[in-house]
């Protein structure tokens, strides 16, 4: 006869003792499913989706005080916003709702309270470039305010019943939550999905703008030899090089020029890069003023400190040293280059100024780019 172990005996009683109960948890869910009305998900939905883009909003940056202590207080993080976003129906969203009961009270809780922070404003505006739904209800903010009060009372009462310590629990969980934001609130910053930040809208809107300014009719039509065009294509992606380096007050105020956009230099450079020497390049009068202004940057950097670390002469010879060069030829070679460059540079200066001589925009250019040189000085 075989021999029974007792472990296995509790093991296999185990097992069927939990699919018991698993089947039973099944059966009431279902139970309580259809008993839900069906609109039910349609009704919630705004709640929803509200309550998520706010918790995607102050989560996104999971190192920051408030996430932070959410986590450690409620385990509320991006992992329990996940249980919550994916109620997409109303099976699913009855599910959320009867086995993490908790977690939707606390995602409820923090929704408001992320329309009653400091993330209010930069909610409200991005949910309106996004066209949150409005219509049924006024306004996001006094929405989820005001339904999602209603909704926690239930959620409380479904959870506590008459259990008046339970209730007790919930209440101070809720007011440890809302604890957090008031003791922190000078700490939120909002989290935006990448290319949505309102920073990098205006700088989308402004290089579309650059984009329709340089497709404008010509202005001047130019003719560079193969030298000048490689040069001159180099000129043009130093800018937002020195802008992005930002180790200097003058490379940090590039960044803030309006014809010294990277999208627009890099457009304007791959084209003089690709054009035939043989053939006039014809440039509107955006690439002709942003042409200018680079080369004055450029030729400005030949000679001055504009990255911290010395000239594009200090550069070139800082590169050379690793050669096999005595330092006498590394001295002589960058000094030479420099002398190339710094020419190139001021001819093409010095051209345009000789033939628009009393151009106002021209001027100005100039004169933008002369007052950051002093930034050098200082």
């Amino acid at each position: 006869m075989a021999d029974f172990d007792d472990d296995d005996l509790d093991a296999a009683s185990e097992e069927e003792h939990a699919a018991e109960q698993a089947a039973q948890f099944e059966a009431e869910l279902q139970r309580q499913i259809a008993l839900l009305p069906p609109q039910l998900y349609e009704t919630m939905q705004p709640l929803l989706l509200l309550g998520s883009v706010a918790s995607y909003m102050l989560l996104g940056h999971d190192d920051d005080p408030v996430p932070l202590a959410l986590k450690e207080l409620l385990s509320y993080d991006l992992d329990t916003l996940q249980l919550v976003v994916a109620a997409a129906d109303n099976h699913s969203l009855a599910r959320l709702m009867a086995a993490h009961t908790l977690q939707l009270f606390d995602f409820v809780v923090v929704g408001r309270l992320v329309f009653e922070s400091a993330l209010d404003e930069p909610l409200r505006a991005y949910l309106s470039r996004h066209q949150a739904p409005e219509g049924g209800f006024a306004g996001p903010r006094q929405y989820m305010l005001t339904f999602g009060e209603s909704l926690l009372e239930n959620i409380a009462q479904y959870l506590a019943g008459t259990d008046a310590e339970l209730r007790e629990e919930l209440h101070l969980r809720r007011l440890q939550t809302e604890s957090i934001f008031a003791r922190l609130d000078d700490t939120l910053r909002p989290y935006y999905p990448p290319g949505h930040s309102p920073e990098e809208i205006q700088a989308e809107a402004l290089d579309a703008a650059d984009e329709a300014e340089d497709a404008e009719e010509p202005a001047v039509h130019v003719t560079f030899n193969a030298g000048q065009r490689v040069t001159l294509s180099t000129a043009l992606r130093l800018p937002y090089i020195l802008a992005e380096l930002g180790e200097t007050a003058f490379g940090r105020a590039l960044g803030g020029v309006r014809r010294l956009r990277r999208k627009a230099l890099e457009r304007l450079a791959a084209r003089l890069a690709a054009s035939d020497a043989e053939e006039p390049l014809s440039l509107s009068r955006s690439e002709l003023l942003r042409l200018y202004q680079a080369a004055q940057v450029c030729a400005l950097s030949t000679v001055t400190d504009v990255m911290a670390t010395g000239s594009l002469e200090d550069v070139m010879r800082n590169a050379a040293a690793r050669s096999e060069e005595t330092a006498e030829e590394i001295a002589a070679s960058a000094h030479h280059a420099r002398e190339v460059l710094l020419l190139l540079m001021a001819g093409f200066v010095e051209v345009v100024e000789v033939n628009h001589p009393d151009d106002e925009e021209i001027a100005e250019a100039k004169a933008e780019i002369s007052q950051l040189a002093e930034l050098l000085a200082e």
